[in-house]
């Protein structure tokens, strides 16, 4: 969907202006897109000739069949369909350009009822030369003969097939082009200027960002991108992958928009005058091709105007098209312009418009209002539809009601339903409209789109968590939220009770049946207590660990008492995350705790930094699979008597929280956004070990399309801190020493506007004096044992890390030392 795309656009420009940024391990090239259209000339060539079958793999084992009422729903798992730089800049490493779903993601949907997924891919990374270019040997070495698929990239596709294969479960190829194609200038000699390839793992590209191009479908003389070249693609993805026991479809062509004009070969400006035609003479041929190379699996057919629900009938000439196996795709959102973009119902609302309906604000029924339009034209003519990419944005009950009866009715007349937007892709990790697994409390958390879709498919599993405030001196109180994600198929009740005294709003908790249920309660500890609240319930599918709640009067004093209900107490107080390696796990899905020389990829908030909708988890979801070996997966080591984690190995990437903005005029009340920026009071704590004169970053928190951080790291085996604003204001700060080898550290920095300070094992290294400036774009991740800035990574420490803190705030002195102390004690100091 590329209508979605708004904040990343804005953001791919900040960082091209913001340039070069302070991170661990020097600085990648800036994020730059496609150049504009060139036109080229030549005379059509004949047809291409579709490819011979190619052996497909053996069907690997399939599980039962499928839970649910039959109500067929999935998700995009996107990102395969690029980046922000294919053919210009390095953007297409995986696990950085763009990620594959894993076998365990996939799982997971297969468990909880999804039958389908969608899987963008992008045509220029599968096939990088149309059938007809004109290539010399050098530029065949490195980008392949002309029409051939990239075999590494085809690779990828197979292994997302197979998984869907091992789970039982099918997968739609979907075209993610836009009826284009981005491709290079070439010159007569059959070279492009500037062409590179110095990593095997990234696609071929030029480095003179005018030796790109973009090619539109047009029927036209004169046309770069003929009906040729689509059928030559088609006609081989349908050889290459045909039979596949993972296969559910193929997806024609993601939103046709703003094609040419009849006549012409350029994009018409905002659509108007394009030629309707076009697509359909294109989508028809292929069509024809594909049939004659796979009679069995259902093609998926998308039209003009980006797919939408209500122009399905009216702005697609020759619809429906005469072949059989047809389903027609169609998009629809609940938001005002149908886009996915409109997060805030209020602002939605006020804009008085929906698109495919007229002049009303937006209600419950935008949804249905505009897939009842495909539907009339469906259903009296026979034809299946299946509705590929819609949403709920989080944090508004609202939007929930209004999609679940755009569900209901979907289910009510036989359309597939694919949310937008699932898969593993750091830049799609808690969007306020994403399906994307994460972790909090030990335990796999359901994206909040997943319990509408399971409630109406019929399939009653939910996971229980709970969050709020831990600091409630001087009579205060806390209130705490327990929440179900998924769906419920009877209420559920849960008592909770005090360890230590204070009371209630109420000790029994509802969770209604049906989708993402929750309830609150109040608690007032009594005075200069710890009191910690439990959980029980003979209905519920499970329930929240244990929580305390701190009314300690002095809680630096409290430590002489417990160093850990101390520094709790603290953690509390500001809100702060806290990641302790004895909680680490081997996966978000699932996962195990970790053991020695396991690797690890999740590890909770077990600090006070998580609140309801906003999980500070960390976590790695790369791929590590064949063919995908751009990182190393931080392992569990024993070290010192206590768990750590070991990012000693080469190329070693730890873990990742990825959060959001919160932008005013889209989303001003996003919840699931970092703790602090950069101009704002804060502190990070960690504990860690290093083997000698290691460089890189223990913490982050950055911006991941922009220039700016927070690092604290090591440099020479020595201690360092560093700040850089967008505004290019920075600080860098030292420690006078290294680290003595493989004897555990704690190490601490400090911000707050005019002043910032390193400290090693409670004694202060250096200081600054620096004041941030605020950037609407602001921090939107947190990284351990890692970095990422302006879209590409930065190296990790190479030691190993106990635990960290992190929070806003200034904690004076005393409570500082608290902290490192406590901190001190994971790394058995």
């Amino acid at each position: 969907m590329q209508r979605r795309e708004f904040n990343l656009a804005m953001a791919t420009g900040a960082a091209a202006a913001l340039g070069g940024c302070g991170g661990g391990a020097g600085d990648g090239p800036a994020p730059v897109a496609s150049a504009p259209p060139v036109e080229a000339s030549g005379s059509a060539p004949p047809p291409a000739v579709a490819p011979a079958g190619v052996q497909q793999p053996p069907a690997a084992p399939r599980q039962s069949a499928p839970l649910g009422n039959g109500f067929v729903i999935g998700t995009n798992l996107v990102s395969m369909e690029g980046g922000v730089m294919v053919r210009y800049g390095a953007g297409t490493l995986p696990n950085v350009g763009f990620t594959v779903p894993r076998p365990a993601d996939i799982a997971w949907l297969a468990a909880n009822g999804y039958r389908k997924t969608r899987l963008p891919i992008r045509w220029e990374l599968l096939q990088p030369m149309l059938f007809d270019t004109n290539a010399n040997a050098a530029t065949r070495a490195l980008l392949g003969n002309p029409g051939e698929f990239h075999a590494g990239y085809a690779s990828y596709v197979t292994q997302v097939l197979d998984s869907h294969a091992a789970a039982g479960i099918e997968c739609l190829l979907d075209v993610h082009n836009y009826c284009r194609y981005t491709d290079f200038v070439y010159q007569p000699d059959g070279s492009v200027i500037g062409l590179v390839k110095p990593y095997p793992l990234i696609h071929a590209y030029t480095t003179d960002r005018a030796q790109v191009r973009t090619r539109i479908m047009s029927l036209a003389p004169g046309a770069t991108l003929k009906v040729e070249h689509y059928v030559d693609f088609m006609s081989r993805l349908a050889a290459k992958w045909k039979g596949h026991p993972g296969l559910g479809g193929y997806g024609m062509m993601n939103e046709s928009f703003y094609m040419p004009r009849p006549g012409q070969t350029e994009e018409a400006f905002e659509g108007w005058g394009q030629d309707l035609t076009i697509w359909p003479a294109f989508a028809k041929a292929a069509i024809q091709a594909m049939r004659a190379v796979d009679a069995q699996t259902p093609i998926y057919l998308g039209g003009n105007e980006w797919n939408s629900a209500w122009t399905l009938g009216t702005h697609n000439p020759g619809w429906p098209v005469s072949a059989p196996g047809i389903v027609y795709d169609v998009h629809g959102y609940c938001d005002a312009f149908s886009s996915g973009n409109g997060v805030d119902w209020d602002l939605e609302a006020a804009k008085g418009f929906q698109a495919g309906v007229g002049a009303a604000p937006i209600d419950h029924q935008t949804g249905v209002n505009r897939l009842q339009q495909a539907v009339a034209f469906a259903q009296p003519r026979g034809l299946k539809l299946a509705l590929t990419e819609t949403g709920m944005p989080a944090d508004d009950p609202r939007w929930q009601v209004s999609w679940l009866n755009l569900l209901d009715y979907a289910r009510n007349n036989g359309v597939e339903v694919y949310s937008w937007a699932g898969g593993n892709h750091w830049s799609y990790r808690n969007r306020p409209l994403h399906h994307v697994v994460g972790w909090h409390q030990h335990k796999t958390l359901e994206p909040q789109q997943s319990g509408p879709m399971k409630a109406i498919a019929g399939v009653a599993k939910a996971t229980i968590f709970d969050d709020g405030g831990g600091w409630a001196v001087g009579g205060g109180s806390v209130t705490i939220t327990v929440y179900a994600r998924g769906a419920l198929a009877a209420p559920v009740t849960i008592a909770v009770a005090s360890s230590n005294g204070g009371s209630f709003s109420k000790t029994t908790l509802t969770l209604a049946a049906g989708a993402n249920s929750e309830d609150s309660y109040t608690f007032t500890p009594p005075p200069n207590a710890v009191a910690t609240l439990s959980y029980s319930s003979s209905s519920a599918p499970n329930v929240p660990p244990p929580r305390k709640v701190f009314s300690l009067a002095d809680p630096v004093a409290y430590a002489s008492t417990s160093l850990a209900d101390a520094a709790l107490a603290i953690v509390a107080r500001y809100a702060a995350c806290k990641w302790d390696m004895q909680d680490a796990h081997t996966d978000f899905v699932q996962g195990a705790p970790a053991a020695d020389g396991q690797a690890v990829r999740a590890v909770a908030d077990s600090g006070f930094g998580s609140s309801p909708g906003n999980a500070m988890e960390m976590l790695n979801w790369f791929n590590t699979d064949g063919g995908m070996d751009t990182f190393s997966l931080p392992v569990m080591r024993m070290f010192n008597g206590r768990k750590c984690l070991d990012v000693t190995a080469w190329n070693s990437f730890g873990l990742w929280c990825r959060k959001t903005w919160r932008v005013p005029e889209m989303q001003p009340h996003a919840r699931n956004v970092v703790p602090y920026h950069i101009h704002e009071p804060h502190f990070v704590v960690a504990a860690v070990a290093v083997p000698g004169a290691t460089n890189g970053l223990i913490f982050q928190a950055s911006s991941g399309e922009n220039a700016f951080a927070t690092e604290l790291g090591i440099f020479g085996g020595r201690p360092m801190a560093r700040w850089l604003d967008a505004g290019g204001n920075k600080v860098d700060l030292l420690a006078a020493g290294a680290l003595t080898p493989n004897v555990p550290a704690v190490i601490s920095c400090l911000s707050a506007p005019g002043s910032q300070q390193l400290r090693v094992n409670g004694a202060t290294q250096a200081s600054g004096s620096g004041s941030f400036v605020a950037h609407e774009y602001g921090n939107d991740q947190m990284l351990l044992a890692s970095g990422f800035v302006q879209h590409f990574p930065r190296d990790g420490f190479g030691g190993y890390l106990f635990s960290v803190i992190t929070g806003k705030g200034t904690p004076t002195a005393a409570e500082l030392q608290v902290l490192e102390r406590y901190v001190g004690s994971s790394a058995g100091m």
